[in-house]
């Protein structure tokens, strides 16, 4: 017949051994299952990695009158160093059936350390010691080695009796966070083999005691170079302590940012355009996990300014470099050149920060040159300020000749040159061995200048004269002319005056009237221009007069040289410029520039 059993509980002593107290139930004829065991093993392999909410801590397996259930007692989120304690039960489903357990085995996760002492077992049985064995896979094993089931061996189960095995095992400081599998096993001397699946689902995460940190970039889509941007970091939880590392590229951008209340902001001015990619790293304080935001890409561009540089002035048909220069002078883009609003050529491409055409113009005429840059990769584009050149025609070669003169020291003569073609303007400096005298203004209708001079010493100086050129015309400078220079003679001195009266229009009458001092000189007076002798004159009562007319315009140089008879020594009146226009309204001596005696 069947007592009440005391169920008490018995710890592990010394290796080998394990105390049961309980009181045996015993039968007065007993019915025995034989046979094999029923195993049930729980995979003690890691699963994946543990996701927001713990695994399954606890599973059941059923099989005719058995019911095995392993569970974990309390949580079974557990951190590296902390214990974690299973509890396996058999029972037997209440029927008429005896169950003869031959074992049963706690099987931990891999790699967990058992705590030896707290092994235990409760059962309902008298007070025998009965042995703990450990097999060889780690696990736990409870076998029932004295008065057992009769014949057999076992513990001996019926209606609802239950055999209970709790182990607790050490998490290894080491141990590697994740999701745990767990294993049991049980042997029933009634069926043949092992039954059950290892991969049970008893389960235990290894959790890092750090909190798990999640960083969010935020930054401006665009920025220009120059600009400060503002990089935010937001770390979540809002707690997290610690410092924030911004990355452009992967290189560092400056020290890492303390975060406050959740928020690390950092200013920085980018200094290269283009696309830079921007993360976020979270340099965690204890207690908290780094992390990485995802990466935020940021536009930099660049504002440009173009500046043109082209000649004030070019010849026809000459070569003209225009180059257009771009700031800054890493920006990439192209360059379009317009002609007085037009394009003129086709875009081309900047190098350095710089762009260039070589033109000629084929006329004379003014020009407003613009240079247009359109910018890629970032650089903004822009237009330069009007640049101005003016296309002239090529100037002339000219020639210049020293007319031939002779002198007296101390009595004024006139250096003349010619300077061929005749040239628009200009002057033409004289130099009486090699030191300049004087400068004088270029007729324009004959290309004369003439210059009053006085040599002082008796002898030969060599004259020069440069002409300085002027638009249209090149400079030119004549060879050397010997002037012999001689002293006075016995014969009396003169002095020459000329007076010019009438319009200096073309076609017009014009008289030079040339006075001679003394009154009583005898001789001509040769009138001229630039050169030319216009015509030659008596002298009566020391005035000679004549009359002519241009039939040109431009200025004109005109003297009166006196040719004394006996007695009377030469002289030569200063130049008297004249400009000769096509206004018949000019005045009685039209433009008279200079009258010299």
């Amino acid at each position: 017949m069947h007592h009440d059993a005391t169920r008490r509980v018995g710890k592990a002593g010394s290796q080998g051994g394990l105390v049961f107290s309980s009181t045996l139930r015993r039968v007065a004829s007993p019915v025995l299952v034989t046979g094999s065991v029923i195993a049930a093993l729980l995979g003690a392999g890691v699963g994946t990695a543990a996701a927001s909410e713990p695994p399954p801590s606890s599973n059941t397996y059923n099989e005719d009158q058995l019911k095995l259930t392993k569970e974990v007692v309390g949580s079974n989120v557990v951190y590296p160093g902390d214990t974690v304690t299973f509890k396996t039960t058999v029972k037997h489903r209440a029927n008429d059936i005896r169950l003869s357990i031959e074992k049963v085995r706690d099987v931990p996760p891999a790699g967990f350390i058992l705590d030896r002492d707290s092994v235990k077992v409760t059962y309902v049985t008298w007070n025998d010691k009965h042995e703990l064995n450990y097999n060889s896979d780690g696990g736990v094993t409870a076998r029932c080695t004295d008065r057992c089931t009769f014949l057999i061996g076992g513990f001996d189960l019926t209606d609802n009796e239950s055999v209970v095995l709790e182990t607790t095992y050490r998490v290894p400081d080491d141990m590697a966070f994740g999701d745990y599998n767990s294993g049991a096993l049980v042997g029933v001397n009634a069926w043949s083999g092992e039954r059950g699946s290892k991969d049970f689902g008893v389960w235990v995460r290894v959790q890092d005691p750090n909190v798990t940190t999640t960083t969010t970039l935020d930054v401006p889509e665009t920025v220009k170079t120059g600009e400060a941007a503002t990089l935010t970091a937001t770390l979540d939880p809002s707690n997290a302590r610690g410092r924030v590392q911004f990355q452009d590229g992967g290189a560092d951008i400056g020290s890492p940012v303390d975060v406050v209340g959740g928020v690390a902001t950092l200013s920085h001015t980018f200094d290269t355009v283009g696309a830079h990619e921007i993360t976020a790293n979270f340099l965690a304080d204890a207690g908290f996990h780094n992390s990485t935001s995802a990466p935020a890409t940021v536009d930099v561009t660049s504002d440009t300014s173009t500046a043109l540089q082209v000649p004030a002035s070019a010849l026809v048909g000459e070569d003209v470099t225009m180059t257009a220069s771009i700031t800054p002078d890493t920006a990439t883009g192209r360059v379009q050149f317009k002609l007085d609003g037009n394009d003129y050529g086709q875009p081309v491409a900047v190098e350095n920060g710089a762009a260039s055409i070589i033109r000629s113009f084929p006329e004379a005429l003014s020009h407003s040159i613009t240079a247009e840059f359109t910018g890629t990769g970032g650089y903004h584009n822009s237009v330069s300020a009007p640049a101005e050149i003016t296309v002239n025609d090529p100037d002339w070669g000219t020639t210049t000749v020293v007319e031939p003169v002779t002198a007296v020291t101390g009595t004024p003569v006139n250096l003349s040159a010619t300077v061929l073609p005749f040239p628009s303007g200009g002057d033409v400096r004289f130099l009486v061995d090699g030191v300049e005298v004087g400068t004088a203004p270029v007729g324009t209708a004959d290309g004369v200048a003439v210059l009053p001079h006085t040599f002082d010493v008796a002898g030969t100086a060599n004259v020069v004269a440069e002409f300085t050129g002027t638009d249209g015309f090149e400079p030119s400078t004549s060879t050397e002319f010997a002037v012999t220079v001689n002293d006075p003679d016995t014969r009396t001195e003169t002095r020459t005056v000329l007076e010019v009266s009438g319009k200096t229009v073309v076609g017009e009458q014009v008289t030079f009237t040339a006075t001679v001092d003394p009154g009583t000189a005898d001789g001509t007076v040769e009138f001229r221009s630039g050169t030319t002798v216009l015509g030659t004159v008596e002298v009566v009562d020391g005035v000679a007069t004549f009359t002519h007319s241009f039939d040109g315009t431009g200025t004109h140089a005109v003297t009166a040289s006196f040719v004394g008879g006996a007695g009377f020594a030469d002289s030569v009146s200063g130049p008297t410029v004249l400009t000769v226009s096509e206004d018949s309204g000019a005045g009685p001596l039209g433009s008279l520039e200079a009258l010299f005696g």
